[in-house]
């Protein structure tokens, strides 16, 4: 019986000091992915597609909760804040802003990268009696008097598109500091003022803008991807048009909380790099309009932390 004692104490220290590793069989119950968007928008819509493809996968049901709440500060705190289990995981986009506009400390160093799946290159919107017809031209009446020009923040300035061109505009020698951008409700509503006569320019997707693309009422003189949208073949690349090979816009990808053992981690990204490669999810992800990405989690990861050194001051140097 000592000799029992003194192995079972001698296990339950192992136990207490071991690195934690997942459960046996694990997932052996369902999983959540929070979604810090509104239901219906393109962050619900992925993480839709990615959780039917999982529950294949992983054998268990994949549920969506949305929280947008807060411009998804609600959804980033529960997804740092929960239990590194795996039952709880997030589909995230850009969100170094959210630190220097003080509206949440989320970092990547709070969050286990599991993979990028998508990537929407940002496009420069113009009315089309607009006197530019090239981006060059743009960009030099930009830099000659950055506060001349009305340039649309939908949905907030420290949001992707906005931060895309500002990067632009940064590599191009522009005085952020003067540049006038005014936040917004969306892209939508941006556009819709910009033909009223409202903006001059609406940094946001070609495809949010595709129909008054259509319609003749507005042009987009550059996408900011390495090649030309299939949809809009006509639109030139910045790279074609400026010689700058910046690849800018939105992103999307699933993490869990910091902390996430590593078996955990490895199956959850071997089963998202399935679905990501399954017909299924690539045919409903370019049918819907999303352009394609992957990033390992490796990859992700260092992705992440390049985004917290090149768009927190960009910030700070708009002023917002």
């Amino acid at each position: 019986m000592r000799k029992l004692a003194i192995a079972l104490l001698t296990v339950a220290g192992l136990a207490a000091t071991a690195p934690a590793h997942a459960q046996d069989g694990w997932p052996q119950r369902p999983i959540t992915i929070i979604a810090p968007a509104g239901a219906g928008g393109g962050t619900d819509a992925v993480a839709r597609l990615l959780a039917n493809g999982l529950q294949e996968e992983l054998g268990q049901p994949v549920n969506v909760v949305n929280q947008g709440q807060g411009g998804g500060v609600v959804g980033f705190t529960t997804i740092t804040g929960a239990d590194p289990d795996g039952y709880t995981l997030g589909l995230i986009y850009n969100f170094a802003h959210y630190q220097p506009l003080e509206l949440g400390d989320f970092n990547a160093a709070d969050l286990t990268p599991i993979a990028q799946v998508n990537f929407d290159p940002a496009g420069f919107q113009v009315p089309t009696d607009s006197p530019w017809t090239n981006i060059s031209a743009a960009l030099d009446d930009i830099k000659a008097d950055p506060g001349k020009y009305n340039i649309a923040c939908g949905g907030g300035c420290g949001g992707s598109w906005p931060i895309a061109l500002a990067t632009l505009l940064k590599e191009k020698g522009v005085d952020l500091s003067a540049v006038h951008m005014i936040s917004g409700t969306g892209a939508a509503a941006a556009l819709q003022e910009m033909v009223a006569g409202g903006f001059d320019v609406v940094p946001c997707s070609v495809p949010e803008a595709g129909s008054l693309i259509e319609a003749g009422l507005v042009r987009s003189l550059a996408v900011f991807g390495g090649e030309r949208l299939k949809a809009f073949p006509d639109i030139p690349t910045l790279a074609e048009e400026t010689g700058m090979n910046l690849e800018l816009g939105a992103w999307r990808g699933v993490v869990a909380p910091a902390g996430l053992p590593d078996d955990i981690a490895q199956k959850l990204e071997a089963a998202v790099k399935t679905v990501y490669e399954s017909d299924s999810f690539q045919e409903a992800m370019v049918n819907r309009g999303f352009g394609l990405r992957w990033r390992n989690a490796a990859d992700f990861g260092d992705f992440m932390q390049s985004e917290e050194v090149s768009v927190r001051p960009l910030v700070k140097d708009l002023g917002l």
